[in-house]
C-alpha cells in the first residue's frame, strides 16, 4: 500500500528508529496495519506526531484520539485501519 510507505518514509526522514510495520488484515478487529516506532525525546515524538496529522489528513483520513495524551512517552495514534505507536526508547524496552 502506498500511504504505508510513505508513512514509513516520512518517519525515517524525521530519524525515528526502530521501525517496525505488522499487517494484521483480516486478523485483527481494531485495525488492518500497525507502525511502532521509536523516538529520543519528546520533542521528536510532538514533531512526529504533527507531520502525521498532517501527512494523513491531505488523504482525508483524521485521527480518532486526538485528545490522547502523550507526554508520557508513548504516542499511541489511531487512524482507523492504521495504528501507530512513537515510544521514547525507555518506554519501548519496558513492553
Amino acid at each position: 500500500m502506498d500511504l504505508l510507505r510513505i508513512i514509513k518514509n516520512e518517519m525515517e526522514r524525521l530519524k525515528l528508529g526502530d521501525i517496525k510495520v505488522f499487517n494484521s488484515e483480516g486478523k485483527s478487529i481494531l485495525a488492518d496495519y500497525f507502525f511502532i516506532f521509536t523516538a529520543g525525546g519528546l520533542t521528536q515524538i510532538e514533531a512526529s506526531r504533527n507531520k502525521l496529522i498532517e501527512l494523513m489528513g491531505k488523504k482525508n483520513i483524521h485521527l480518532k484520539n486526538n485528545l490522547e495524551e502523550w507526554h508520557g512517552g508513548w504516542c499511541l495514534m489511531d487512524f482507523g485501519n492504521i495504528i501507530i505507536h512513537i515510544l521514547l526508547a525507555e518506554r519501548r524496552s519496558f513492553y
